[in-house]
């Protein structure tokens, strides 16, 4: 969003392996950079790195908290839209059944069909809520 990167550097085209700062004086701190070669890449860290910002604390802060609130509203969001989740599926019966009970079975499906239908044309506007619902007997 509004956060760019303030300087960048490629240090090796090998994995970087450890990175240890050491300050020289109040005024110039080194970066010593390891990598998977075994080389040791020295680099002066900037000023701009150095020293903070006057609101750098609270903009992080801030950021850090807005990120949290965020990631919570989506896994709340994910639960509640699993407890909404109903399963439509017609079922698979696990043993034979009767012609009468296939009927029955297929009859409640499409039922349950014409029900969703209705709910979905009413929130729509496309029918009234008293409007009944035809279901097959």
């Amino acid at each position: 969003s509004g956060i760019n990167a303030e300087y960048g550097q490629n240090i090796s085209s090998s994995a970087v392996t450890s990175i240890v700062p050491y300050r020289v004086s109040s005024k110039q701190v080194l970066l010593g950079v390891g990598d998977n070669f075994g080389t040791l890449h020295i680099l002066e860290v900037p000023w701009s790195l150095r020293q903070a910002s006057p609101n750098e604390l609270t903009a992080m802060s801030s950021y850090f908290e807005r990120e949290c609130s965020r990631i919570d509203y989506y896994k709340d969001r994910d639960a509640n839209r699993e407890e909404k989740i109903v399963d439509s599926s017609p079922q698979i019966p696990t043993a034979l059944e009767t012609d009468e009970e296939e009927e029955e079975r297929l009859k409640k499906s499409f039922n349950n069909y014409l029900t969703m239908e209705k709910e979905f044309l009413v929130k729509l506007g496309l029918r009234k809520e008293d409007d009944p619902v035809k279901l097959i007997h």
